[in-house]
């Protein structure tokens, strides 16, 4: 019943947003999300450090890590993300956590999903996306981060597990804060709410910026016993 709820969703959005660019609003062909030149205009992630996915020159080594990662890893295994966010990148998420444009969250799991196919060896056992409080819940309608992750599910046969975890207090923004605020801010954010001992997840997101938010949710999840915590996630900020 779910799956067919789903499916019709997909089928709704198709009829509403297929024929039109999601970003430029031309004309499309059916079924296309975006216009060939504004798909040209998507910055890929195709240089970047190997653990963090931080975006690096195009003259650096493949498999290199960036002076941060080199210096402290963090907790989880490996980010893994799309692209890196910049002004069109940028329009699709705000769009869809913004200003309820939710078929963005259909064109960003696709594009995380081709992202995808190439780079994961070995599927996790769920997927998590991020949690939202239930404040920001309540204001948003929806947590974009599971939206987006349906059609990731979906296309690789993986099953969301969104109740895992939740957000215990609404946090600030970490971009607006320093360095030294971003770890209390977030610290403790998060609880762990069913059984991961042994479980292999893939932490979900729309934008990684700083790290520490799903730096904290790895350190949560693995004290709770879960074997390997990976990211992965649309855009990632320079």
């Amino acid at each position: 019943m779910v799956m067919k709820v789903y499916n019709w969703i997909d089928f709704a959005l198709n009829r509403l947003y297929a024929s039109r660019c999601r970003l430029c609003g031309d004309q499309g062909a059916p079924g296309r999300d975006l216009c060939p030149d504004c798909k040209k205009d998507l910055s890929h992630n195709a240089h970047c450090c190997r653990i963090c996915a931080i975006p690096l020159p195009p003259a650096a080594p493949e498999n290199t890590l960036c002076g941060s990662c080199g210096h402290r890893q963090p907790n989880f295994e490996q980010c893994l993300a799309a692209l890196v966010y910049d002004q069109e990148a940028g329009q699709l998420v705000s769009g869809l956590k913004f200003r309820n444009q939710l078929g963005n969250a259909r064109l960003l799991g696709n594009l995380l999903c081709n992202y995808l196919e190439t780079r994961i060896d070995e599927k996790p056992d769920f997927i998590l996306p991020v949690p939202l409080h239930r404040s920001r819940l309540k204001t948003r309608g929806y947590n974009q981060a599971l939206e987006i992750a349906r059609p990731v599910g979906r296309r690789f046969g993986i099953p969301l597990r969104p109740k895992v975890c939740v957000r215990n207090r609404a946090t600030e923004a970490q971009v607006d804060l320093d360095k030294g605020d971003r770890g209390k801010n977030i610290r403790g954010a998060f609880s762990v709410k069913k059984p991961v001992t042994g479980c292999r997840i893939a932490l979900l997101d729309d934008v990684v910026t700083t790290g520490n938010t799903v730096s904290e949710l790895t350190r949560v999840l693995r004290q709770a016993g879960a074997a390997r915590v990976d990211v992965w996630a649309v855009a990632r900020t320079p």
